[in-house]
């Protein structure tokens, strides 16, 4: 009994555990099972349908819905179609026409009947319908149809998970154009895979349409595979014949590759006329499984090949197949005491927007949180990018524009935030569609119901990343409430910044391709093209900043004018007065595209038909332009963006290099129709690097770098700081001028002066370091902005900043960096930061403007430098002013000269007494873009329309209009300037820049000649004297060959004794335009010890009282202490003595580098 007993317990228990293993099993695979959700927010129905499998057999479909109070009672026959919908497309009735979406595949309504509400916010259904395949709900769309009303909602079935899906995209430019799409489905945890193929193509050359005028032509098509050994397989797409191998993995032979795609799905359909009907296909193919290994191998591609119906051996068309990543944007906001990011990701065109919200306080303290919900109002995506240099904060944040709403959505039809679908809100109010939304979603407030806040997880289905209404590269703002009336509470900016986009799962942004026209006659104005580099296939942005007229004629605000890239870049007709920009050739069209029979352009190409235009059309497809008539209104008038989807940037269709032509149908007709042309160059993100570090009188222990890269005035400055050697240091800043390397103290406040500080703020007001948001900082204070360097001897980080511009007025470009002690502050180790570029990108040009006649009336030098592309493309000029009055002792300071570079150089006019005719020979304002032509004398209209916020309205001499006055005896002054070209057929050299008199005075008051800047670097030994001093050698040495001391100077780092101390070693910089003579004569000076005319020549100035010899004398390779005991050992002290050293002449070695900075 006892052992009956033992064994049905025993039975029992091993029940008992088969029965939990079976619960388990079944529950991780109800886990790893397929899960697909169709995300619906339309027309008053908001939440999701979601199915998985129930069962061999059924699939459970289960519904978690809400209803609007404006729609409390709905109705919706409901079924599965052929294709998914398109997010791109915003118009909600458009997205969800029948013809996007293809045959019906599946009804519910018989099995299911109506989806009723209320009633089924919370339902559960079981239908005998497959998850994938051919007639399977994975990639179709779940169609919901209102009889009643005849309103379609409708949504992508796309899978949870969105690592299990993969898109990649064919897309054919010529003969043919449009995308075939390839969908495929990989759950590593299930057994469910699947490919689905859809395409929809159109015929762009009458050639190939010429088939008999059927509504679409059918055709044979393969994948094809580039050759491995292929060295040139890139431009497959420019020449299909270059492939010749069917993509056969397996090896199956002709006619049974994988590649041979239409043996199994079927003949390809090219709609022939798009604008009467179109033909999409949906094709499903259990053999041909893309793995992104197949579309990311090192050399061998992959490409759709179509052939020609008539001659079934030839290619009509081809396109690479390219892996569609996912699409990351994001957005950061710095300001206000408030801090914050939000990131949106659209995996597909054919799947919603998850955005990712995370704000709060800067401190991020309890009650400051608290505060921050209170306070904040709304979140909005804006029509336009920030303007790059407005200020204050309030005025940056309003340049956006309004809420994005391109379906024109008028604020009185717009529900409260929350209560409506996403559909009833403009695109851009984030704040409507997302508040107490997506309650699945994980989600983390600090007034949970009470507050305005978005935190956490949602998703949007519109608001798209891709296409032309995509939200990329405009600005997104916070609003607060304003409630300083307490009976009218309204909002106000708060914070605001660029939505950029990222990498995907990645903290970096994508690199950018940036291109710029500068429209500098008749009118004014510039245009920026911003793409993904090396991906031409993508959107374009295009941002008219502004357009003005300004050949002084009196001309209003014009509009309706037509716009094109043109073939080539113009010639010099874009001033002529007869056949203007002729030159420039005709409308862009690189793919041959032509009008269908009887049919203009206007009607072939609009903003829904992109594939059929040519690519220069872009009045058709974006809209005209209009013009402001001054620059008061041009921001509303004509500032503008636009998303383009085929006007490529790189590849072997690329629009860089080509004009944009701006046309008038109104003027007259001798000139022709053509206003206005300007070539499309090249513009480039800026790089700067602190890394040449200079000692304030310690020890130099600090090495590393600090590097700064900024892609645009519209992006984020992202920084790297990488220090070494530390020692009990605190602050690091930027400060206002550039380190001068011949100081014994080069940090100190007399020359680098306090932090850049543009915006005035008040540092005591500022917050405890890293505890504020950037805008409550000096602009300049790193370590305020971002955390100091206390207690660390390494210190690496990497950062955002919002605020710290390397574009426009603001630059820090050609400033310092200093590295302070934390006790009381002092100033420890700086470093000039510098322009970083490779010489296979760029080259850096430099000129001067030296003010050193001892008859003139300024002493001193204007500097400039610029960095010149390889492409040609010019970066701003970085402009340093250091000019007193001539005189040793003359410590006298004027504020407020204009200064003006004029058309010819100076001479000896440029020390004349009377100032009539002094600096005569200079001219007149350089004015080589003819602005203002049919006026030139109207100076009130003239200074009311030329500043720092319209550069190009000014004469390109003109400095002192964009860039302000400047001061002389005063303290080193650094400019930024985007008008100030040093090379081309437009450049400053050889020209002269004017100073006039003090305060606004119109005299002229000194002059010199633009000219290179030459800096040649060289090692010297001299013999060291008693008494040695570094400063009172330089000031002999100048003094023999005639020259200011910004011509030739030491290396305070550089200096040290050899030999005992019977030697010392320095390195000397030879600058100017005559550097090469000046160190010449160097050499000859120090090794004859006479020098019979100083090395620069001054027109009508001859110094009788100039001293032709110098004392100093080299010192040798062996040290002149040990001459005696080197004769008496009859050995060569050369051979015992390996100093690094060498002599001037035949007795100097020159430096590792020796260079000059300047090329013409």
């Amino acid at each position: 009994m006892k052992n009956s007993i033992k064994y049905e317990s025993r039975a029992s228990a091993r029940s008992l555990l088969v029965l939990l293993a079976m619960l388990v099993l079944a529950a991780v695979d109800e886990a790893r099972a397929l899960n697909l959700v169709a995300h619906i927010s339309q027309r008053g129905l908001h939440g999701e349908i979601s199915f998985s499998q129930h069962n061999e057999r059924q699939v459970l479909i289960a519904s978690e819905l809400e209803t609007t109070l404006q729609y409390p009672e709905q109705a919706w026959s409901w079924g599965i179609y052929q294709l998914p919908v398109d997010y791109t497309i915003v118009d909600p009735q458009e997205r969800c026409q029948i013809a996007r979406l293809g045959e019906q595949l599946w009804s519910f309504d018989d099995d299911l009947g109506y989806l009723m509400l209320p009633g089924n916010e919370s339902t559960t259904w079981l239908n005998d319908i497959s998850l994938t395949g051919e007639k399977g709900l994975w990639g179709k769309s779940l169609v919901l149809y209102d009889p009643a009303a005849n309103v379609r909602i409708c949504a992508t079935i796309v899978t949870r998970d969105g690592s299990q899906d993969h898109l990649a995209e064919a897309r054919f430019t010529s003969p043919i154009t449009g995308s075939i799409y390839f969908r495929w489905l990989a759950a590593k945890e299930s057994n469910h895979s699947d490919t689905l193929i859809h395409s929809n193509l159109f015929h762009i050359r009458e050639q190939s349409r010429k088939m008999g005028s059927p509504a679409y032509t059918e055709h044979m098509w393969k994948i094809y595979v580039t050759d491995i050994f292929e060295s040139d397989a890139q431009n497959a797409e420019e020449n299909c014949n270059k492939l010749q191998l069917v993509f056969d993995p397996q090896n199956r032979g002709a006619g049974n590759a994988i590649g041979d795609i239409d043996g199994r799905v079927g003949q390809l359909r090219i709609t022939t006329n798009a604008r009467e009907k179109q033909y999409p296909q949906l094709f499903h193919d259990h053999q041909l499984v893309l793995l992104p290994s197949d579309l990311y191998g090192p050399s061998r591609k992959l490409y759709v090949v179509v052939f020609d119906p008539s001659h079934p051996d030839t290619f009509l068309a081809c396109a690479k197949i390219r892996h569609q990543k996912p699409k990351t944007a994001r957005v950061l906001v710095d300001g206000g005491g408030m801090r914050g990011e939000m990131r949106f990701t659209q995996r597909s065109r054919f799947e919603p927007t998850w955005i990712q919200a995370n704000f709060g306080a800067t401190g991020n303290e309890s009650d400051a949180n608290i505060n921050y919900a209170k306070d904040v109002s709304s979140f909005r995506i804006n029509q336009l990018p920030l303007e790059a240099y407005a200020s204050p904060e309030q005025r940056y944040c309003l340049t956006g524009g309004g809420t994005f709403n391109p379906m024109g959505i008028e604020d009185k039809a717009i529900p409260p935030a929350g209560y409506g679908t996403q559909d009833q809100y403009p695109v851009g109010d984030l704040s409507g569609k997302l508040l107490n939304r997506n309650k699945k979603e994980s989600h983390s407030f600090y007034l949970p119901g009470a507050s305005s806040e978005l935190s956490g997880t949602y998703w949007d289905t519109f608001l798209p990343l891709q296409g032309p209404n995509a939200i990329t590269f405009r600005s997104f703002s916070v609003q607060r409430y304003n409630r300083t009336e307490p009976t009218n509470i309204t909002e106000s900016p708060w914070a605001c910044g660029t939505v950029a986009l990222y990498e995907f799962n990645r903290p970096y942004q994508v690199p950018i391709l940036t291109a710029q026209v500068l429209f500098r006659y008749p009118i004014v104005g510039r245009i920026l093209f911003r793409q993904a580099k090396d991906e031409h296939w993508t959107e374009t942005a295009v941002i008219f900043e502004y357009l003005i007229h300004a050949d002084g004629s009196k001309v209003n605000r014009t509009a309706d004018h037509r716009w094109a890239i043109a073939d080539d870049a113009p010639g010099k007709d874009f001033y002529d007065w007869q056949n203007r920009c002729v030159s420039a050739g005709g409308v862009y069209n690189p793919f041959k595209a032509a009008p269908l029979m009887g049919k203009g352009w206007d009607e072939i190409c609009t903003g829904s038909s992109v594939d059929l235009c040519r690519v220069g059309d872009l009045s058709n497809r974006l809209g005209p332009l209009a013009i402001a008539g001054h620059k008061r209104e041009a921001a509303t008038i004509s500032r503008k963006m636009f998303i383009d989807l085929n006007l490529p940037l790189s590849g072997p269709a690329a629009i860089i290099g080509r004009s944009v032509v701006i046309y008038d149908d109104n003027g007259p007709k001798a000139r022709g129709e053509r206003l206005a042309c300007s070539i499309i160059g090249g513009y480039h993100r800026r790089k700067v690097v602190a890394r040449d570090w200079y000692s304030n009188g310690d020890p130099l222990t600090i090495k590393g770098k600090l590097e700064l890269v900024q892609q645009s005035e519209y992006d984020l400055t992202n920084a790297e700081v990488d220090f070494k050697g530390l020692d009990k240091n605190s602050g690091y800043h930027v400060h206002v001028a550039p380190v001068e390397g011949d100081l014994e103290f080069p940090c100190e406040d007399s020359t680098v002066y306090g932090h850049w500080n543009p915006r005035d703020v008040d540092p005591k007001r500022s917050p405890p370091p890293a505890l504020g948001s950037t805008d409550e900082y000096e602009l300049g204070d790193l370590s305020g902005k971002f955390g100091t360097l206390d207690g660390v001897t390494m210190f690496e980080q990497t950062y955002n900043d919002t605020r710290l511009p390397l574009f426009g007025y603001e630059s820090i470009i050609g400033r310092s960096i200093v590295v302070h002690k934390k006790e009381k502050n002092r100033r420890w180790a700086c470093s000039t930061l510098e322009r970083g570029y490779s010489p296979n990108e760029a080259r850096e040009i430099r000129a001067i403007a030296s003010f050193h006649h001892p008859a003139g009336y300024a002493y001193g030098y204007i500097r400039l430098t610029q960095l010149i592309g390889n492409d040609n493309s010019q970066s701003d000029t970085i402009i340093e002013v250091k000019l007193r009055y001539p005189g040793k002792h003359d410590r006298n300071v004027t504020h407020n000269h204009n200064w003006n570079v004029w058309v010819n150089p100076v001479g000896v006019d440029a020390t004349v007494k009377q100032v009539e005719t002094r600096c005569v020979a200079a001219g007149y304002v350089w004015n080589p873009y003819y602005t203002q032509l049919a006026d030139p004398l109207n100076q009130e209209l003239y200074k009311q329309e030329c500043g720092p916020d319209n550069p190009l309205r000014c004469y390109v001499g003109d400095v002192s209009a964009r860039l302000g006055p400047i001061s002389i005896g005063s303290r080193r002054q650094v400019f930024t300037d985007s008008n100030f070209p040093l090379e081309g057929t437009v450049s400053a050299l050889g020209r002269s820049i004017v100073i006039f008199g003090a305060d606004f005075s119109g005299f002229r008051f000194a002059c010199a000649n633009i000219e290179p800047d030459h800096d040649i670097v060289k090692y010297i030994n001299l013999k060291k004297p008693p008494r040695f001093v570094v400063a009172q050698f330089l000031e002999d040495v100048r003094h023999v060959m005639g020259l200011p001391e910004w011509m030739l100077a030491i290396d305070s780092r550089s200096t040290k004794t050899l030999h005992n101390d019977a030697c010392i070693q320095m390195i000397v910089h030879f600058k100017g335009p005559s550097a090469h003579k000046i160190e010449q004569d160097f050499s000859r000076l120090l090794a004859v010890g006479r020098l019979d005319s100083p090395s620069i020549y001054i027109p009508g100035y001859d110094n009788s009282k100039r001293k032709r010899t110098l004392s100093y004398r080299t010192c040798g390779v062996r040290d002149p202490t040990e001459k005696s005991v080197k004769v008496l050992f009859g050995s060569s002290g050369a051979m015992r003595h390996s100093p690094t050293v060498g002599v001037v002449g035949a007795l100097v070695l020159p430096f590792v580098r020796l260079f000059t900075r300047f090329t013409l």
